[in-house]
């Protein structure tokens, strides 16, 4: 049966009839206005908060925003994993205007009273329910627990409970002159007094280097309900970075959502992890049981490119992208806002000059042999429900299983009363340094050094380690443990504990 091709109903010239040969396009062309961009950035973020206290940096963003009053001008602030931004777009009058009433709203935040700290709180738990963290930060969790920059991706439990007093203390300390940098992009406006910023009453937390936790790479792990992400460690002081990373972006693009399918998010993003080190990741959606296929398509990409180098054209349309990017007036004021953040936190800075000369230089061999140099870091988080074949894929292409082992555990064991919650095979062991659950197939331990946070239940208790193990205890499902868990809950610092949830004054829709 031979196919034909479908009627295409033409595009019509003004005052035309439909059909024409020649159709066209109206085009209205207008000035593009003159508009300022104004960043005040603060060297605080989720980095500088603990997983019991998460979200105080938030809930001072908003209380400062709060104290602003009625705004004529585009106006935003962002909580990063890493810094405090507040910014605005428009006449340079305005953005000053703007920025004068942010600094005098943190100079005045002494007299902050427990009704705004509330009535936040109940602003930020409604905004927090359509929430969810970008999912390239699954795999800095994966790289980094929960007492670094993977916050970012954990909702703190914690966040209902702050104080108005914890909330002040922390702008004190960090809502300062010497931890902020002004950023204005376009026309300048004139006389920009940031004088009435708080001065440092302690020095600058000094945050050193940022330690990965022992994963097993290139490998693998599996998370409930995470999307599917490829992700390998780089530094932007490479100046193969720029090519490699918008080759990426291309190609995986037009492999995973165009060509075979699989998804409908498909996309390269990149985060700082530290001074230099990057993270460069690939993520999608997976549609329907795609997971599995839109993984190994990835994997066996990277490993070809990385092995035979790159098709046809696609050097040039990276480095097309890549210039792009460079030239848009838009990224150059976000730029811009980057790399105070990054100089704010002691990071590398690159140049826009010598980002466009470094894309300019860099052939399909660089690239490459960016990715042969980066396969080795390879980490790969895949949904718990995704195929479990693909485990054994991954496997015969050199990728193991990343989920460290806990360490062994000695001391007093509970075995657990029957027809509980609990497994009858398990037990709950308890020593002076650590608390765990052990069983057949499973073994889960924290110790003492490792506790970042102990969340009150109405049963009992969940211990939260620093790599992002759990432990939910029952106490009533183990026989004769009662004393040495309330020994235990005596033990954790007051710091680390999370109040109970059912007294939380913003009730959660997950409790």
């Amino acid at each position: 049966m031979s196919s034909a091709t479908p009627p295409r109903a033409d595009l019509a010239a003004p005052g035309g009839a439909p059909g024409a040969a020649t159709a066209t396009v109206p085009e209205v062309r207008v000035p593009a206005p003159g508009t300022t961009s104004g960043y005040l950035v603060f060297g605080t973020g989720r980095l500088d908060e603990s997983y019991a206290r998460g979200g105080v940096v938030h809930l001072v963003e908003h209380l400062v925003m709060r104290r602003l009053g009625p705004l004529d001008i585009e106006a935003n602030a962002t909580t990063a994993p890493h810094h405090l931004s507040f910014e605005a777009h428009g006449t340079p009058a305005a953005v000053k205007e703007f920025l004068g009433r942010v600094v005098a709203a943190i100079a005045g935040l002494g007299t902050l009273t427990d009704e705004e700290v509330l009535a936040e709180k109940r602003v930020i738990d409604h905004e927090m329910r359509s929430w969810s963290p970008h999912p390239s930060l699954y795999a800095i969790r994966e790289r980094l627990g929960v007492r670094g920059e993977a916050l970012g991706a954990v909702d703190p439990p914690g966040r209902c409970f702050l104080t108005t007093a914890e909330v002040v203390d922390h702008a004190r300390r960090h809502l300062v002159r010497e931890n902020a940098v002004l950023v204005v992009a376009g026309e300048a406006p004139e006389g920009i007094d940031l004088g009435a910023l708080p001065a440092a009453t302690t020095a600058r937390p000094d945050r050193g280097g940022l330690a990965l936790l022992p994963l097993v790479t290139p490998g693998f792990v599996r998370r409930p309900g995470a999307p599917v992400s490829i992700s390998v460690l780089g530094s932007r002081a490479d100046p193969r970075h720029s090519v490699a990373v918008n080759v990426l972006d291309v190609l995986l693009y037009e492999r995973v959502r165009t060509e075979e399918q699989l998804a409908y998010l498909a996309e390269v993003d990149t985060q700082d992890l530290d001074h230099d080190r990057s993270q460069v990741t690939f993520v999608c959606d997976a549609v329907e049981d795609g997971a599995a296929v839109a993984a190994l398509t990835v994997v066996r990409l990277l490993r070809r490119i990385a092995a035979e180098g790159l098709p046809d054209g696609i050097l040039e349309r990276g480095r097309h992208r890549a210039l792009a990017l460079l030239d848009h007036p838009g990224w150059i004021a976000a730029r811009a806002h980057e790399d105070a953040a990054r100089t704010l936190l002691g990071r590398l800075v690159v140049p826009l000059d010598q980002e466009r000369a470094q894309v300019l230089a860099t052939s399909g061999d660089d690239v490459r042999s960016w990715l042969a140099d980066a396969l080795p870091s390879l980490l790969a988080v895949l949904p718990d429900e995704s195929d479990p074949r693909l485990e054994a894929e991954l496997r015969s292409m050199g990728l193991v299983l990343a989920d460290p082992p806990p360490p062994p555990l000695t001391g007093r064991s509970f075995r657990p009363k029957p027809f509980r919650g609990t497994p009858s095979r398990f037990r709950l062991v308890l020593d002076e340094h650590a608390i765990g659950v052990v069983g057949p197939e499973l073994s889960v331990a924290v110790p003492d050094d490792d506790l970042v946070g102990v969340e009150d239940t109405a049963e009992g208790f969940l211990v939260v380690g620093v790599d992002g193990t759990t432990i939910p205890v029952a106490v009533g499902d183990w026989w004769g443990a009662r004393a040495p868990l309330a020994a235990y809950l005596a033990r954790v610092p007051t710091g680390l504990r999370i109040p109970d949830a059912a007294t939380c004054p913003c009730p959660r829709p997950d409790r």
